[in-house]
């Protein structure tokens, strides 16, 4: 009988302006306190701006020789500063080729070719990663892996 009293006592507590009108959220809100400055996000904060796009090969025919095997890319950036590295990787995971793009000479869409050669690869799957960076006017850096994309190049014929 001695608990029930100060359950009684909790409810009863005096309302605050503040607080909720219902008498359970008022009482786990004592028991809890007030929230967090840093787990409520102030409408004030600014949102971190992010970048997209992609890099993406044809499917084809891989040739004899060395040649050339077009691809595309097209990116957006929060700024105008930014570089774009993208990659190729055969269908066990090598590194074949890569391109490098630089917003001071380079559009933001554009084609452009991987050099390789036959007698260093095998047909199948190959896949384009592309790592987008974008820099701030005081010269923040930022960086961020777009999504993958994959194509095919056969045999010859």
């Amino acid at each position: 009988m001695a608990s029930t009293p100060l359950v009684l006592a909790l409810l009863v507590a005096p309302a605050s302006a503040d607080g909720p009108s219902d008498p359970i959220s008022g009482l786990v809100g004592q028991l809890l306190g007030p929230p967090s400055s840093a787990s409520a996000p102030s409408p004030t904060t600014p949102r971190t701006a992010t970048a997209s796009g992609s890099a993406w090969g044809f499917d084809g025919v891989l040739r004899h020789g060395c040649r050339d095997y077009p691809y595309r890319y097209a990116i957006s950036t929060p700024t105008d500063e930014w570089t774009l590295e993208v990659f190729l990787r055969d269908r066990d995971g090598r590194n074949l080729a890569s391109g490098t793009f630089i917003s001071d000479s380079d559009p933001t869409e554009r084609a452009a070719r991987f050099r390789f050669c036959r007698y260093s690869t095998r047909p199948g799957w190959f896949t384009v990663r592309s790592l987008l960076h974008w820099y701030d006017a005081d010269g923040t850096g930022h960086r961020q892996w777009l999504g993958e994309t994959r194509f095919r190049l056969r045999r010859p014929r």
